[in-house]
């Protein structure tokens, strides 16, 4: 009945400042001692998870607990996609899958009730300080720190009961080719659903509001070509499933998409000598082209001579 989860950000020019407040009727659970520990397994945690560019690859996590034990780690690509954890907790230094943040900052506070205690509730409270250099690293565009009216993709995760509850910020909503609709799913591992965070402008600053306090905060232009990408990209994951190969031409997927997302669109699929497949969305009224492959990796290009994600 009381288990609220409250937040607010705000950023300078070398990090993202993020504080939450966190309440709970029941047993906040923390145990876990040893940095890079997989928390989330036995322990109340709170956890970020950030794609910078928005392409569904080389995003980071982070999971805190109530005693400010911290799990860094970085994803290739999703889970489901054959993606594997980067972190320090399974790797070496000089490891290809070792992955260490150096810059970051966090603190909690217990402010209500005792920890470890059956019955009993809790509330406590945490602030991090996320680091754009550990951020932007790994990825290979080499994206730039953002700047006022800057977007990332974001989520924000509080897990309980030894991982059986998993509450979000942004719900995980994804095409459901089988069953023909856009459905929920307890998987944080999808970064197409994640949220927007718009870094706003600073405080007093008027011009162009980016969407606190009741302002309009910027819209995506390109979020009817990126959904039409990802509605081919589950599509395909479904033909596969059902065919061991991917589908040659978006005729072949009309029966596990949605056709009023995609016939705007001029889409084409190139299959590949490895088993795989590019998608391209063409035809935004924005002027971007979306595309992406087999392994959910989603790239636009607005026009210039470079391929970017968002």
């Amino acid at each position: 009945k009381n288990c609220k989860t409250r937040f607010k950000a705000v950023w300078d020019d070398n990090h993202l400042y993020i504080a939450a407040l966190i309440e709970t009727d029941f047993e906040t659970v923390a145990e876990f001692h040893e940095r890079n520990s997989p928390i989330f397994q036995k322990d109340s945690d709170f956890e970020v998870f950030i794609d910078p560019v928005g392409s569904c690859h080389w995003y980071k996590e982070l999971e805190v607990n109530a005693i400010n034990t911290i799990w860094n780690l970085m994803l290739d690509k999703p889970y489901n996609d054959g993606g594997s954890e980067h972190s320090a907790r399974i790797a070496g230094p000089s490891d290809k899958n070792y992955y260490e943040v150096y810059h970051q900052k966090t603190a909690v506070k217990v402010l209500k009730g005792k920890l470890n205690t059956p019955g009993e509730g809790t509330t406590w409270s945490l602030e991090i300080a996320i680091s754009f250099k550990d951020i932007l690293s790994h990825i290979e565009e080499d994206p730039k720190p953002p700047k006022a009216g800057t977007t990332w993709r974001i989520n924000f995760s509080r897990v309980e009961n030894k991982g059986d509850t998993n509450w979000t910020w942004q719900p995980q909503i994804v095409w459901n080719p089988k069953d023909r609709r856009f459905g929920g799913f307890v998987m944080m591992h999808l970064p197409d659903a994640w949220g927007y965070i718009v870094f706003g402008k600073a405080q007093g600053d008027k011009s162009q509001e980016t969407g606190s306090g009741g302002e309009s905060a910027p819209k995506d232009s390109s979020w009817p070509v990126r959904v039409a990408a990802m509605h081919v990209y589950y599509a395909q994951a479904a033909f596969f499933e059902d065919h061991g190969t991917y589908a040659s031409n978006i005729d072949l997927l009309t029966h596990l998409i949605d056709a009023d997302i995609t016939d705007p669109f001029d889409i084409l699929i190139d299959l590949d000598d490895e088993g795989g497949y590019l998608a391209t969305v063409d035809g935004s009224p924005d002027g971007t082209m979306a595309s992406v492959t087999h392994d959910r990796l989603l790239r636009l290009d607005d026009g210039d001579d470079k391929a970017k994600e968002l």
